[in-house]
């Protein structure tokens, strides 16, 4: 019989780390602000990363990369691995350890053995000699963008001002559990000392020859629940907890004698072979990265150069186009009513945007472009969009505190449209970025219990009206209302 793996919430409060309702807070967020749940509990405030990266690992029963290990990283060793394939697979080649070079490497999520392969085959190493570890996705994202200059995309960066706000709870019923099966008992703690990191080597008959073609990664699962499988081994291993202020308390399970080619902790600096894995000038430390998690550019902050002033205005595309680009032709439903009707039943996030984007496409014929925003913070940050030309939209965050139709609208919780001999200067960046230099600017807010989580931007012809845009804002409203009391059960 299969072991069920605990859920990441569960985890962090049975370790007393959190409250049943902080992580029902970050789950009603990562509804309207995508993510892992995770990286939703940090932007809450209610977690560090390296708390998080602990509990991943004794979730997947992978060692945990922290911070400390990040800074202690190889660059050599980095460059062996490429970009593209960095990125498709979300992880970061960290440091050789041990006699054998065993070779750390760290990712957002358990590596499949296709994907192990291909990395091992760029590493130029046995497959048998990775070892998996598992990190936050908003360090393996950073760590992305400082290795490999892969860009972050605005979801992944700071948000202006408050960025806590009440998620509309529901009363939701208890849920009767399926069956009476006994809980999944406590995971054991598992290591985060690189010395105990090798014992999660990979076995050593494992393929590691390279695939003749490589598809994209899945992409992970929002909610918390792991991949199917993964990649950690069944060895047993030294188990050792964190000393946090408030750690996870887990219960210590006896194991046996390191092996002679395990290495000691990475702080320990009286191993004179360490100076192999070590970099003369480490990384920056937590404190500094932390600092490079910067805010989110938005179109009213001043342009460093040429390329982000047109980036800016949508006259060139961003590498990262956060699905932005044409209306996905999903024909859900030969009329408005039954548009909207799917729209309501939609299961997950991304599908009521695209929803919504196909039928204002659809059935907004003198909308020549749209735009979905969703508010984080001071900021309502681009999601889904498309140009009736065929264009491709880059990333835009527009400010809610720099005045403008959107913070107007946001504010009062209506709909507001004016020409754009009328809009202020910001708004016309917007229409700008659209692809639009006349016309109207339609702004139609999406509200759950009266609180604006999205926004609407609309360019349209002039004068002509977009009746379509307010049921359709009622509909995701109500979907992701839905979406948001379930993610509470």
């Amino acid at each position: 019989m299969t072991e069920l793996m605990p859920r990441l919430g569960e985890l962090l409060v049975a370790a007393g780390l959190l409250t049943v309702e902080q992580v029902e807070q970050a789950l009603r967020a990562q509804v309207m602000w995508g993510g892992r749940l995770g990286t939703n509990l940090v932007e809450l405030h209610y977690l560090e990363l390296d708390p998080l990266s602990v509990a991943l690992g004794r979730q997947h029963r992978l060692p945990a990369a922290l911070a400390r290990h990040f800074e202690k990283a190889d660059p050599e060793l980095q460059r062996m691995l490429s970009p593209d394939f960095a990125e498709r697979f979300s992880c970061v080649p960290l440091l050789r350890m041990g006699r054998d070079r065993h070779v750390v490497i760290a990712a957002q999520a358990p590596l499949p053995p296709r994907q192990l392969a291909i990395i091992a085959d760029e590493l130029a190493v046995d497959v048998g000699k990775l070892i998996p570890a598992v990190a936050a996705e908003l360090r393996i994202r950073y760590q992305l963008e400082r290795v490999y200059g892969v860009r972050r995309a605005a979801r992944y960066l700071r948000a202006r001002g408050k960025s806590i706000p009440p998620f509309p709870a529901f009363e939701v019923l208890p849920v009767q559990n399926e069956s009476d099966a006994e809980p999944p008992p406590p995971l054991p703690s598992l290591p985060t000392s690189t010395r105990d990191m090798e014992a999660f080597r990979l076995p050593a008959d494992e393929p590691a020859a390279r695939p003749d073609t490589v598809t994209e990664a899945a992409p992970a699962a929002d909610h918390d629940a792991p991949p199917a499988a993964t990649a950690a081994s069944d060895t047993d291993f030294e188990l050792l907890t964190q000393p946090y202020g408030n750690q996870l308390q887990i219960p210590v399970a006896p194991g046996p004698e390191p092996h002679p080619d395990q290495l000691d902790d990475l702080t320990n600096d009286a191993l004179p072979d360490l100076e192999l894995a070590i970099p003369a000038a480490p990384a920056e430390t937590e404190a500094s990265a932390r600092e490079r998690r910067t805010y989110v550019r938005t179109i009213a902050d001043p342009p460093h150069g040429d390329a982000e002033r047109q980036a800016l205005l949508g006259r060139v595309a961003i590498r990262k186009k956060i699905a932005l680009g044409s209306a996905p032709r999903i024909m859900a439903g030969a009329t408005l009513g039954e548009a909207t009707r799917a729209i309501r039943r939609a299961t997950g996030r991304d599908r009521v945007a695209e929803l919504v984007i196909d039928t204002i496409d659809r059935f907004a014929p003198t909308c020549e472009a749209a735009i979905m925003l969703v508010v984080r913070g001071a900021t309502a940050i681009g999601w889904k969009g498309f140009q009736r030309a065929g264009g491709m939209l880059g990333e835009i965050a527009v400010p809610l505190e720099d005045g403008g139709l959107i913070p107007r609208a946001v504010e009062r919780n209506a709909l507001l449209r004016l020409p754009y001999s009328e809009l202020e200067q910001i708004d016309r960046l917007v229409m700008a970025w659209l692809g639009q230099h006349a016309g109207d600017l339609v702004v139609v807010p999406i509200s759950i219990a009266d609180q604006v989580m999205c926004v609407i931007a609309i360019a349209g012809t002039a004068g002509e009206p977009v009746a379509c845009a307010e049921p359709i804002a009622a509909a995701a409203g109500a979907a992701f209302a839905r979406l948001i009391r379930d993610a509470s059960r």
